[in-house]
């Protein structure tokens, strides 16, 4: 893909129409530089770059929806409403190279705001004739296919962030996923997947054995289940970048109120470690009466049930023991002890005649009397509950704790959360009331609103956190049902028929897959060194480079054969590593990606800078966007690559205008003819 101009208009913070032509790529020049200080755009820039091409997808969603709109509503320009105008667009043409021919795009996105409400309108061309909507719908497969935003995501290189990019979790699996992207080697996976959609058609799942269907469902039950714990754990990462973002603007904003605040600062801090102290105490009894209304506050409110639950508990136990006596007693033992008795004794009548078996009779039968439970008819008593020592214990502690509530703690709990919350109310009013201007007001709602937005992604990722969890034991789970029913199915298996057909193509698939993931990474690994090793100062070098291929997982051997751990790089070793991965992978795959570089050399010492300028860029791609201060790129490093940029750009925010001003220059040249 090669972007060749991009037009904005009333999007963001860019006013009016605003147009970068970035050239047909015809010279061997590749770099686009975009020059600009911090706020003067260069991040709206790249949003309205995946804006325009991806729509929805670039937040994430499928189609048009709430979310969606809302984002867009809140990036109309705000001085073109003020003026009355409610359009807003964002053009963009590309070229992409469809088996071996290049394919010409032009991508319109138009809004207008009406009553309030979002329309989008969109148009698309190809090679100038314009799609209709079966043929968009085509183009938007064919794009997820071939640039999905998470390849493009992928190749979006920021200095600032990329330690902890290349260090976070699911690093691996962002590495995998773009290896199968660009080689293909999804497409297997794709194949997998119709073949399976295929067993699952009626005409054919009904033909299948009742082994059969049950192996075939666990298999498009895993792949369902794949899939979304790949997107939890995408949407976890995206939560937990947010979250560190948010934390970055909260210091930045603390230390701004710290410089303008002085000792109000210092009081300030102070009333924030109460606020927080008594935040975590709501908490707390938050918690606490969660806990009692669940466990307890059920069965106070059903008390007369449960009374006469723990009755019949106690008259099943009674006519247990009575029924076990009586049978144990009565049939052998009571009446050969009393017979024994009896003869020892001569026990007679009042007749006087021996009266061993009357005795035995009457005794046996007063004493099972005396034993039988009152107010039980145990001739006519059913055992309901049956339940186990253990289980009878825990029913009377709850029966007891039930007895014991008396609703005056809930009380407590609800005046004490009153009253925390009335003290934190004041907390934060005098924390308003002591600033002095309007400034010191304005970074305090700020804060406030990035501590609520901090407690909200908290929330957030905790919420996907448990999901994720579950779902990986729903996998396991399925994992262990197809293992025992493949054994069910091949111990079935009679004739050849369709399901054993498929389930041979799934393997020669499978199979041919990590032929085929080998052999790409090998060639991946080649070229990962052999940047690598030129981008570095001389003597730091790594002597082996391998990517698992099923986990993803890097590992390196320096020149001692010593391994080398990710977290063991620095920062601007890191930066190296992962350009020579993203250098790797597009040389490997021969596909054409614009590499995005945000502040490049932020990291970098003066060595590795020019290493970069020499070895590195001139080859990295066909299209590499660099957005840069100028002081990261100072007129030094400026003259180095200067050789290499097909065009540039500088973006100055007029205040005056309230306008991002576009000039064809860098900050040390002047206006381009």
């Amino acid at each position: 893909m090669r972007i060749n101009k991009l037009i904005i208009k009333n999007f963001g913070i860019y006013y009016g129409r605003n147009e970068f032509v970035f050239g047909n790529g015809a010279d061997q020049r590749n770099i686009i530089l975009i020059g600009g200080e911090n706020g003067a755009g260069k991040t709206t820039f790249l949003s309205a770059i995946k804006l325009a091409v991806y729509g929805p997808l670039f937040l994430g969603y499928k189609s048009l929806n709430n979310k969606y709109l809302d984002y867009i509503k809140n990036k109309i320009n705000i001085y073109a409403l003020a003026e009355g105008n409610n359009h807003a667009s964002i053009e963009i043409e590309f070229t992409i190279r469809n088996h071996g021919e290049e394919e010409h795009y032009k991508i319109v996105r138009e809004w207008k705001l009406l009553s309030q409400t979002i329309k989008e309108y969109v148009r698309i061309s190809k090679n100038n004739l314009i799609l209709s909507n079966s043929e968009i719908e085509g183009f938007y497969n064919f794009l997820r296919r071939y640039l999905p935003p998470s390849l493009f995501d992928f190749f979006f290189f920021d200095g600032e962030k990329v330690q902890q990019y290349v260090l976070d979790a699911y690093f691996e699996s962002n590495v995998k996923e773009a290896f199968m992207t660009l080689f293909n080697l999804d497409l297997f996976d794709i194949l997998k997947d119709d073949l399976l959609k295929y067993l699952k058609q009626e005409n054919v799942f009904s033909n299948l054995t009742e082994e059969q269907r049950q192996y075939t469902q666990i298999e498009h039950d895993l792949r369902h289940q794949k899939q979304v714990i790949q997107r939890l754990q995408q949407r976890i990462a995206e939560l937990k970048e947010q979250l560190r973002d948010s934390q970055v603007r909260i210091q930045e904003l603390e230390l701004e109120f710290a410089n303008r605040g002085g000792v109000i600062a210092h009081e300030r801090e102070e009333l924030n470690r109460k606020i927080f102290a008594m935040e975590q105490e709501k908490k707390l009894i938050s918690e606490k009466i969660k806990e009692t209304t669940a466990s307890l506050l059920p069965f106070v409110i059903s008390k007369k049930i449960l009374q006469q639950t723990i009755t019949q508990l106690e008259n099943e136990d009674r006519v247990q023991r009575y029924k076990t006596l009586k049978e144990e007693l009565g049939n052998e033992a009571l009446p050969h002890v009393l017979g024994n008795l009896a003869r020892k004794f001569s026990i007679t009548d009042h007749q006087g005649k021996e009266a061993t078996a009357s005795f035995v009779e009457e005794v046996t039968n007063q004493l099972l009397h005396f034993l039988r439970p009152i107010g039980v008819d145990v001739d006519q008593f059913q055992i309901i509950h049956g339940m186990t020592r253990e289980q009878k214990h825990a029913m009377s502690e709850l029966f007891q704790s039930v007895q014991k509530f008396e609703g005056k703690q809930i009380d407590l709990y609800f005046s004490r959360m009153d009253q925390l919350t009335q003290d934190i109310y004041y907390a934060k009013k005098q924390i308003e009331h002591s600033l002095k201007d309007d400034t010191l007001k304005e970074i305090v709602t700020k804060l406030n609103e990035e501590h609520r937005l901090q407690e909200q992604l908290k929330y957030e990722i905790e919420g996907n956190e448990a999901k994720l969890t579950e779902a990986r034991k729903f996998y396991n789970e399925l994992m262990i049902q197809k293992e025992k029913t493949a054994k069910r199915v091949y111990q079935a298996k009679k004739d050849e028929n369709i399901f054993n057909i498929c389930q041979k193509l799934i393997k020669i698939l499978s199979k041919y897959q990590e032929v085929q993931i080998s052999k790409y990474l090998g060639t991946v690994e080649t070229y990962f060194l052999q940047m690598f090793n030129s981008l570095m100062r001389k003597g730091q070098f790594l002597n082996s480079f391998k990517i698992d291929p099923y986990t993803f997982e890097l590992t390196m051997l320096n020149h001692a054969n010593s391994p080398v751990f990710k977290h063991s790089l620095s920062a601007g070793e890191t930066q190296i590593f992962f350009l020579s991965l993203l250098w790797a992978l597009l040389k490997a795959s021969k596909q054409q990606i614009p590499l995005v570089l945000d502040t490049l050399f932020g990291r970098l010492d003066h060595a590795h800078k020019e290493n970069l300028i020499n070895k590195y860029l001139p080859v990295a791609g066909n299209q590499i966007i660099i957005l840069s201060t100028n002081t990261e790129i100072d007129e030094y490093y400026y003259n180095q690559i200067k050789d290499y940029i097909q065009q540039e750009f500088l973006l100055d925010f007029n205040r005056e205008t309230n306008r991002v001003e576009v000039s064809n220059r860098y900050f040390f040249q002047k206006v381009r003819n």
